[in-house]
């Protein structure tokens, strides 16, 4: 019996733990809620829309990860409500990094490879919200989006997240603007 006890109480310890160190991602992202419309989340610049959907980003904010600035942080609004982030990654440390701290915090990721694009797959769930990261290590292409579920099952994800490389420009900040740096992820 007391075996039985202490090998449950390792097994609950490390539970607790192990969601500790997930990402609480079913609320939102970046302090904006799944679901809510443009007008509730200031500060956000239209960059690309689409028939269906429209793209913004925060101009003045600059993300960071693994020590390393990210290049870009897309917002998807289907139908004036917030479903989707997608964020082109800098390097394979920064994807590292992060599929490294999913795994720990969701378990092990689906994993897909993809012979003709050379592309592989990382994913996860979180409740309602999907998770993943891509690679094309050939051509330096690092992105991870997320999605709510419930808003992107009526959409076709992949199509989605191909937005033009000309709208990166548009997000820099302007020569003399400040801008705010903030963690990627935070917890």
């Amino acid at each position: 019996m007391r075996y039985f006890k202490f090998i449950f109480s390792c097994w609950l310890l490390m539970m607790l733990c192990t969601a500790a160190m997930a990402y609480d991602f079913q609320q939102g992202m970046h302090g904006m809620k799944w679901g809510s419309s443009v007008s509730e989340n200031g500060d956000l610049k239209k960059v690309h829309e689409t028939d269906l959907v429209s793209y913004y980003a925060r101009p003045n904010t600059i993300y960071q990860i693994s020590n390393q600035l990210v290049p870009a942080v897309f917002y998807g609004f289907y139908n004036d409500k917030f479903f989707a982030v997608f964020i082109k990654l800098h390097s394979y440390r920064q994807l590292s990094d992060l599929k490294q701290s999913f795994d720990a915090g969701y378990g092990n990721a689906k994993s897909s490879f993809s012979t003709q694009s050379k592309q592989q797959v990382y994913r996860w769930n979180d409740g309602d919200v999907k998770i993943k990261l891509k690679m094309i290590e050939a051509r330096g292409q690092y992105k991870m989006a997320f999605y709510y579920s419930p808003l992107s099952t009526k959409l076709n994800e992949e199509r989605l997240e191909n937005i033009p490389p000309g709208v990166y420009k548009q997000i820099a900040p302007k020569e003399g603007e400040s801008a705010k740096t903030l963690p990627l992820m935070s917890e």
